[in-house]
């Protein structure tokens, strides 16, 4: 099942170069592997991954989420990195200095772009307890079709909800969120993605569900029947949820062995 694995953030760069300087510069990590057109990064117990797309920068919402303890020490940090936060301002919610406070529980709320324009969200609950961790942020224009194909097609119920606003899930013992923004659809390229010991498998239980899974005939490479697979044996299929997200299952021998 799917919920046996974290479902890991994935980030669009169209120069992985820059991109590996960017996050070395700026954030201060190093890829723990790395090839011609993927750079994979473990912080706080967390994967992501940074790949090459000509896809990038066309996501207009946030698209990840970095829990932190102490949020204006993690700012003062970054920006003596270098790294500039947003400023918003659409009436009721406004940003001060960069930080948005919500008056009813405290949380603190920041954001920046990475070199590609990704859009970050820094964030501090003062009622969360758990380790700093980074997860995936998934874009919806409405939230209860969204909850409802997640449940339908995938089996996930969320763990924490705010009406109208978010909806947190938990996967392999790790989080992630989907939230309600105009700018849902505009990333096209993939923005999650699970690492499994059985790809074919996991594709075959999810059509019964009723997922349907992408085709690509691109000049790098092409999927068969939903399905690429490179010479080495590992394995990727897409599949594209109710709100336009692209989520990747992947299979390689890292994965099948861990």
């Amino acid at each position: 099942m799917l919920s046996d694995y974290p479902l890991n953030l994935a980030l669009a760069t169209k120069d992985l170069g820059q991109a590996r300087a960017w996050y070395s510069e700026k954030l201060g990590f190093e890829p723990r592997w790395a090839n011609e057109w993927l750079l994979m990064y473990r912080e706080f117990d967390c994967a992501f991954t940074v790949y090459a797309t000509r896809s990038a920068g066309t996501a207009q919402n946030t698209v990840a989420i970095w829990n932190v303890k102490d949020l204006p020490s993690a700012m003062a940090r970054l920006r003596g990195r270098g790294v500039t936060f947003e400023d918003y301002d659409y009436g009721d919610f406004k940003t001060v200095d960069g930080v948005a406070t919500d008056p009813d529980d405290g949380s603190l709320n920041s954001w920046f772009k990475d070199g590609d324009g990704n859009t970050w969200s820094l964030f501090y609950g003062p009622d969360d307890d758990r380790p700093e961790r980074i997860g995936p942020m998934l874009a919806a224009s409405d939230l209860d079709r969204s909850k409802q194909w997640w449940s339908e097609k995938l089996g996930y119920t969320p763990v924490e909800q705010v009406e109208g606003v978010i909806n947190v899930y938990r996967s392999g013992g790790k989080g992630f969120s989907i939230y309600a923004t105009q700018f849902a659809g505009t990333a096209k390229n993939t923005v999650a993605g699970f690492r499994v010991k059985d790809l074919r498998a996991e594709v075959a239980a999810l059509r019964q569900r009723g997922v349907v899974f992408e085709d690509y005939d691109f000049p790098e490479f092409k999927t068969e029947d939903g399905i690429f697979a490179d010479p080495e044996g590992d394995m990727s299929a897409w599949f594209v949820d109710s709100e336009g997200n692209t989520v990747a299952i992947n299979e390689d021998s890292d994965s099948r062995d861990s």
